[in-house]
């Protein structure tokens, strides 16, 4: 037997830790706390453009100077960092303006820049062996910046400006001089960039859409569950041939030119597939599906040959 081709593997991490992640417990929090850590009991519709613009201008605004003022604090001082980090302005973007992005969520900020910070001083301090550092500075930068892009992708933490975290480490003198504290005050601007974004944004709209996954984790993890751990998977049983069949009948048209999402699958045309944002997404609205019907005692729809689904 010959070895599996590139194209045909792949992991996911999440499969191994979600079972092991406590379920969420906002709700039991008081109202005014657990709203501005993004629970709902429905879920926030759209505010609009101009509302967007507005208060990713705001969240933006703060949040830099909030990060500025506290790294200006003698204790931070002292390990000597910059005013600000380049790659928390492309945080900002994603926190405040894309905050329905995969890639926005906190699991991805934090967890994002952290490791690409370790990857960024790690491969710095290797080649600080060097004698000729100076000169193949670019090359660690090079090497961190893709390093952390694989380690992100690895652990289901990919955050964008991650990459100009591992980046910075490698080709800034100012960062390299702070050794192993470039890690914990990188994270300590992430901390505060979300504390802004936990308010801001939750004033008029909602965040975070999930602070871990919006698949499900610990004991409610189930068989339908692992169903839907690779959404560009297509189940070839009885009950998604049942429910293409009834989808075609109700919509008239044929399930090749759609994606359809239900409380337990995400069905996709044959040789579709979809993107990390674009699946995480996706998930997302699977997700927030299955709250909908439990919030509302409702059971997910029976889609048998005579099913009638969607047309009351």
């Amino acid at each position: 037997m010959g070895l599996p081709a590139a194209k045909d593997i792949s992991f996911d991490i999440d499969k191994y830790i979600n079972r092991f992640v406590p379920p969420s417990q906002l709700h039991r929090l008081p109202k005014p706390i657990s709203r501005f850590l993004g629970y709902r009991e429905s879920a926030v519709g759209d505010v609009g453009s101009v509302l967007v613009w507005f208060w990713a201008f705001v969240g933006a605004f703060i949040g830099v100077i909030v990060v500025a003022q506290v790294y200006m604090v003698d204790a931070i001082q002292k390990y000597s960092p910059p005013v600000l980090f380049a790659s928390f302005g492309a945080t900002a973007i994603l926190d405040y303006q894309t905050i329905k992005s995969p890639l926005a969520q906190p699991r991805n900020a934090l967890i994002g820049h952290g490791l690409s910070a370790v990857v960024g001083v790690g491969i710095t301090k290797l080649f600080m062996l060097s004698d000729n550092f100076h000169d193949i500075r670019w090359l660690a930068g090079a090497l961190a910046c893709g390093l952390s892009s694989s380690i992100m992708g690895a652990t289901n933490t990919i955050h964008p400006p991650g990459g100009a975290t591992a980046l910075i480490a490698a080709i800034d003198p100012v960062a390299s001089a702070m050794g192993w504290m470039f890690v914990p005050i990188v994270l300590l601007g992430a901390v505060l960039m979300l504390l802004v974004a936990l308010i801001v944004n939750n004033i008029q709209r909602q965040f975070p859409m999930f602070w871990w996954t919006p698949l499900q984790v610990g004991r409610q993890i189930d068989h339908e569950a692992k169903q839907s751990e690779d959404v560009e998977k297509q189940a070839e049983d009885p009950d998604v041939q049942k429910l293409e069949r009834t989808f075609s009948k109700v919509y008239g048209f044929n399930t090749e030119q759609c994606v359809i999402i239900t409380a337990d699958d995400i069905l996709l045309p044959e040789n579709f597939s979809l993107g990390p944002e674009e699946k995480g997404i996706a998930q997302i609205f699977r997700s927030r599906l299955r709250n909908h019907l439990v919030r509302r005692n409702l059971a997910a729809p029976s889609f048998d040959s005579d099913s009638t689904w969607g047309t009351d």
